[in-house]
């Protein structure tokens, strides 16, 4: 705490009808609503989280839960009315309260904080700043190695948070009966039967600290599966868009090195990535099946009864298929019609229509793909799983298979992976996109 100016100050309640504190005036940049915010696991309680302003992520305190606790015992974390401060200390910083008293020449026996020492103490920074952001980035994972990095979200209690797509081995279902874990140690109290083996289960609810749990879902990471309410869609975020975690805001604890950075997505919000590290580090040794090199995840569409996949890598989203679209006139069979998109519209193919067979059942999902810079609309029954073949299972298609499928298919869908439960048709999305009759080239 500082001892009061002469400069004007901002006072704030931190509490109803409870204590008030006083900023300085020359450091509130703005007032605002309580906006969304993202959790940092294994953060302390006064950190309510961070938040997505003019393309960079801004941490939050609650100020109550920071500096009288005791006001705030029985209250939510974080807040969820009131207002928040933007305020500069050796960076931008948001601030959580209950209320603005007003601006004032003198604080009024109110204690004055001293912002720039406050948050120091809470949210240090080197003197250099980027050269701590380098040293955060090192620490973060995965870095993409591509323009358009691909990560799979993960649904648990309401909050969407994500993976590295290439973690992730497998997508499957919780069987209704899982077995107990023995030795496999305190996060993994459960297993669930996964090729041949005992796959302990975390789940993630329990772990992140939310309320919820008893997720139906599975993403299966080396040697554990993490157990989440909803697994998808595939996003795709640009590098520039990856923040790390600052270390500044790590803390010791059993969940400090869950996060491995934040995504900021077009839509303003922010996904806390997950470092699969954290999670499958834990794992023993010995259950622990290594990830085969050069094989890659596959996404799993259901079509008139019958899988197929789809590269993950070439997979930009999966949502629910549109209830109209716009019709062109004299358009090839297959294009099913248009969809309006931010910028531009979207080519959607039939794929039932592509391979000849009737009509008939419920397009339930649309998944778009991108290959060759050109991007469109595909529309199956259902999107099942995600699966990872193991190295040689990629093979092409036996001579009859090969000819039964060519037909609605053709030079598309030549390979097949050998899978547990059966062979499946692989789709080759460039050839498919090339040999479709697209009106121009789409932007989504």
């Amino acid at each position: 705490m500082a001892e009061a100016g002469r400069e004007r100050v901002l006072v704030v309640a931190l509490a109803d009808d409870g204590p008030r504190v006083a900023l300085p005036a020359e450091r509130v940049r703005a007032l605002a609503p309580i906006p969304a915010l993202t959790r940092v696991p294994g953060a302390p309680a006064f950190l309510a989280g961070l938040a997505e302003r003019r393309g960079m992520a801004l941490p939050v305190l609650d100020l109550a839960r920071l500096l009288a606790p005791a006001t705030v015992r029985n209250r939510p974390s974080p807040a969820l009315q009131g207002r928040m401060v933007v305020a500069e200390a050796n960076g931008p910083v948001g601030l959580l309260v209950a209320g603005i008293v007003g601006l004032e020449a003198e604080p009024g026996g109110v204690a004055i904080l001293d912002l720039p020492a406050l948050v120091a103490d809470l949210l240090p920074r080197r003197p250099g700043g980027a050269a701590d952001v380098e040293a955060s980035r090192s620490h973060a994972e995965p870095q993409p190695a591509s323009p358009d990095a691909a990560f799979l979200a993960l649904t648990v209690a309401g909050q969407t948070y994500a993976l590295p797509l290439g973690a992730v081995e497998a997508v499957t279902r919780r069987p209704k009966a899982v077995a107990p874990a023995s030795g496999a140690g305190s996060f993994f109290p459960v297993a669930m039967p996964w090729r041949g083996q005992a796959l302990p289960l975390v789940d993630l609810a329990t772990r992140l600290g939310l309320a919820g749990g008893a997720g139906t879902r599975v993403a299966v990471l080396r040697g554990v599966g993490l157990v989440a309410d909803r697994v998808g869609p595939v996003l795709r975020v640009r590098p520039e868009a990856i923040d790390p975690v600052p270390r500044a805001l790590r803390r010791a604890g059993p969940a400090a090195d869950l996060a491995a950075g934040f995504l900021r997505r077009d839509d303003g919000t922010l996904v806390c990535l997950l470092s699969p590290q954290a999670f499958a580090g834990a794992a023993e040794p010995a259950r622990a099946a290594p990830v085969a090199a050069g094989t890659a995840p596959i996404v799993v569409v259901d079509l008139a009864g019958r899988a197929y996949g789809l590269p993950a890598g070439a997979v930009c989203r999966v949502e629910r298929a549109p209830e109209a679209l716009v019709r062109v006139p004299r358009a090839p069979g297959d294009l099913a019609g248009m969809l309006a998109v931010r910028g531009g519209a979207l080519p959607v193919l039939d794929l039932r229509r592509r391979l000849g067979l009737p009509p008939g059942g419920t397009r339930g999902r649309l998944v778009v793909v991108e290959a060759g810079g050109v991007r469109a609309g595909l529309l199956v029954d259902g999107t099942a799983r995600l699966v990872r073949p193991e190295a040689g299972a990629i093979r092409p298609a036996p001579r009859g298979v090969a000819d039964e499928l060519a037909e609605g298919f053709g030079a598309a869908l030549t390979r097949v992976a050998d899978l547990p439960d059966g062979p499946l048709p692989l789709i080759d999305p460039a050839a498919l996109l090339d040999r479709a009759a697209l009106p121009g080239r789409p932007v989504a």
